[in-house]
């Protein structure tokens, strides 16, 4: 084997707090961390946060609110936190001895046999100067309460930092052993967030509360450390034989799908010859009618590289959560929904390889078989045709949804019969996953596929969906 197992990690922080008259405080704290994952000379890091507030609704001039108001403050924080999360021992070249399945092809049937390496090797190229990744976060918000505490509002605004951000190298195969984890960059969050409920009684049986809160977020790579600063994707990932669909860069939200942009599908030889004339170029040695329009977006006659571009963002630029609570005498009625907007998945289910008479989803029904038939999906082909085998925005769908999380009906018996020797005797049922709201054509748009990539989601090649749970339960109180 090779070093596992063995880690430890040390911790001490001091914090003071500061309040005056419940009108005014603040909290500093300092901490400092060591973790053995890192060299002796960066093992250890030190974090500091700070944090004060204003109850302004205490102050003697906000008693004419007192009426419609019944709290109000304003609340500032600075602080930083670290990660230390990867592998032990990445600071040296560990050596491994590792068992291995090897292929027997001198028979006519594939077989297997365990065989032990002879010897060891170096497991991965050392980084003696990995160290803490720090997160940093600046955040100004607001609380409130309004009516008799019926309302209630907050608001934050927030930028969080994530600095010598930890991450595996890529490298080239050539290497001969794994890659070093490295400290690869910065990453800039920045947005808001508001929440507002709103909780009350009509006479005295029925109780009601709604829940909503809603963020904005902006993701930006802001440093990565190479000359080129990008972190490049992995090939091989939509299909074989794919090319790099996604990238850290720095001025792009990380995880960006980048691949061809397509401007239709040729309809006749005319147009074909006319996209020519024009003096743009072509992917395909010699286009047809029913092919995609890859886009010459820097107009020189040639389809390469150069014309690749960010083609789809897996970040959700809005999110949206909604509750709602509903009591009367003994019945109970809750439901929860969640949702996502502004975001992208690249999304395939097939080889790129297959015959035009290999099974296909219902998308294939969009693709063109004639003049005037589809300006999006391009003809069917056998083999692995550049109209599919190059990433393009034709694999890229917006994937907006909003999905009734949980729906949950209740009634406690014991209002029913007072007398029974029970606390409570509640029966409920309970649907799970009910409704997904959402124009994406795939099984669910709630990805979090990301190859193998924590920084990568999006990515959906047919991963299981969420299932519809019913439940039927009882809540039974002594």
């Amino acid at each position: 084997g090779e070093p596992w197992g063995d880690w430890a990690m040390a911790s001490f922080f001091g914090r003071v707090n500061w309040n005056y008259n419940e009108k005014y405080m603040a909290t500093a704290i300092i901490r400092a961390d060591g973790s053995s994952n890192f060299a002796r000379s960066n093992r250890w890091g030190y974090f500091p946060s700070v944090s004060a507030g204003w109850v302004i609704s205490n102050e003697n001039w906000m008693e004419s609110t007192k009426g419609w108001m019944d709290f109000l403050k304003i609340r500032a924080s600075w602080g930083q936190n670290g990660n230390q999360s990867i592998s032990n021992f990445q600071y040296v070249s560990s050596v491994a001895f590792d068992k291995y399945n090897v292929y027997n092809f001198g028979s006519t049937s594939l077989g297997t046999t365990d065989s032990k390496a002879t010897g060891g090797y170096a497991k991965n190229l050392p980084n003696p100067d990995v160290s803490w990744e720090t997160s940093e976060q600046l955040n100004i918000g607001l609380d409130a309460r309004f009516l008799n505490n019926r309302l209630g509002f907050a608001f934050d605004w927030y930028k969080k930092t994530t600095k010598d951000w930890l991450i595996t190298a890529p490298i080239v195969a050539t290497a001969g052993t794994g890659a070093p984890v490295i400290n690869g960059g910065d990453v800039e969050n920045k947005g808001f967030e508001i929440a507002l409920n709103w909780n009350d009684n009509i006479g005295k049986d029925f109780r009601y509360g709604v829940n909503i809160n809603f963020s904005h977020n902006k993701n930006e790579v802001t440093r990565i450390a190479n000359s080129e600063g990008i972190i490049h994707g992995e090939a091989n990932v939509l299909s074989q034989g794919t090319n790099e669909m996604y990238r850290a860069q720095v001025g792009y939200p990380i995880g960006y799908f980048y691949g061809y942009q397509s401007s239709g599908v040729f309809q006749n030889q005319a147009e074909i010859d006319a996209w020519k004339a024009a003096g743009n170029g072509f992917l395909q040695g010699t286009p047809q009618p029913g092919d995609l329009i890859f886009t010459d977006r820097n107009h020189d006659g040639v389809i390469n590289e150069a014309d690749k571009t960010m083609i789809g963002d897996p970040n959700p630029d809005y999110r949206l959560g909604l509750s709602i609570n509903l009591a009367y005498k003994g019945f109970d009625l809750s439901v929860t929904a969640n949702g996502a907007f502004g975001q992208q998945i690249a999304k395939s289910y097939r080889r790129f390889a297959d015959s035009r008479y290999n099974n296909y989803t219902t998308d294939v029904f969009k693709r063109w078989h004639g003049e005037g038939t589809s300006n999006s999906y391009p003809r069917l082909t056998d083999g692995s045709n550049v109209n599919f085998k190059e990433i393009s925005d034709i694999y890229i769908e917006d994937a907006d949804y909003l999905r009734i999380q949980n729906v949950t009906f209740g009634y406690d018996f014991k209002k029913l019969f007072p007398k029974m020797p029970l606390q409570q005797a509640r029966l409920y049922v309970q649907v799970q996953n009910l409704y997904t709201f959402t124009g994406y054509s795939g099984l669910d748009p709630e990805v979090g596929y990301g190859f193998d990539k924590s920084w990568v989601t999006g990515i959906d090649l047919g991963s299981y969906p969420q299932p519809r749970t019913v439940l039927v339960g009882a809540n039974i109180k002594f």
